[in-house]
C-alpha cells in the first residue's frame, strides 16, 4: 500500500482551522481527488454519539467497541477507546481507503507536514514548539516579517490554494 500524504492545519482555538481545512478539501475534491479528513476533538466534553436512538447506537451501547454502518453511498464508523487515539494509527486506518490526501485538523505535536495559523502576536511562540512547519498563515499580514517560515496572509489563502494544495500533497 502506497503511503498517503498527510497535511495538518493547526493553531489555537477559534483561529479558523476548520474553515481553512474545508477550503483545502473542497479544492482537492473539485479536482477529482479523494481527500480524507481527520479532526482532533481536544475539548473537555466527550463526543456525542453520531445517531442517538438508532440501531447502530443500540449496538454501540451493548458494548461493541467498534460500530460501523454502511449504506449504498456512505459508511460511518464509531470507535470507542480510553485515551486519545494516536494520529499515526488513524492515518493507517484511513490509508485502507486509498485517499489522495489525508487532511488533519489539530494534533499540533505530531510530526506530519503542517500549516500553522497565527491569529495574534501572542500565538507566535507556538512556532517554536512545533515540528515540520511548511507554511504559516497570519491573520495580520504585518506579522509575516517576524516569521522565519514561509508565510502568507489569511487574505491570500484562497488565491494561494493551488500552491498550498500542491505543498500538502508533496509534504516535506
Amino acid at each position: 500500500m502506497a503511503e498517503t500524504p498527510v497535511f495538518q492545519i493547526v493553531g489555537y482555538k477559534n483561529t479558523g482551522k476548520t474553515s481553512l481545512l474545508s477550503d483545502l478539501i473542497a479544492y482537492g475534491t473539485d479536482r477529482g481527488e479523494k481527500v480524507a479528513a481527520i479532526k482532533h476533538h481536544g475539548h473537555e466534553e466527550p463526543l456525542k454519539v453520531m445517531h442517538l436512538d438508532t440501531d447502530s447506537y443500540r449496538l454501540h451501547e451493548s458494548g461493541a467497541f467498534l460500530t460501523g454502518v454502511d449504506s449504498p453511498r456512505r459508511f460511518q464508523l464509531e470507535l470507542s477507546h480510553e485515551d486519545d487515539f494516536p494520529l499515526t494509527q488513524l492515518v493507517e486506518i484511513y490509508e485502507h481507503f486509498s485517499p489522495d490526501l489525508i487532511a488533519v485538523e489539530g494534533y499540533k505535536q505530531d510530526h506530519y507536514p503542517k500549516a500553522v495559523i497565527i491569529k495574534r502576536e501572542e500565538d507566535l511562540p507556538l512556532l517554536g514548539q512545533l515540528t515540520n512547519i511548511q507554511l504559516v498563515i497570519c491573520w495580520d499580514e504585518r506579522m509575516i516579517d517576524q516569521i522565519s517560515f514561509p508565510a502568507i496572509s489569511l487574505k491570500e489563502w484562497r488565491k494561494r490554494l493551488p500552491e498550498v494544495y500542491r505543498l500538502a500533497k508533496e509534504g516535506a
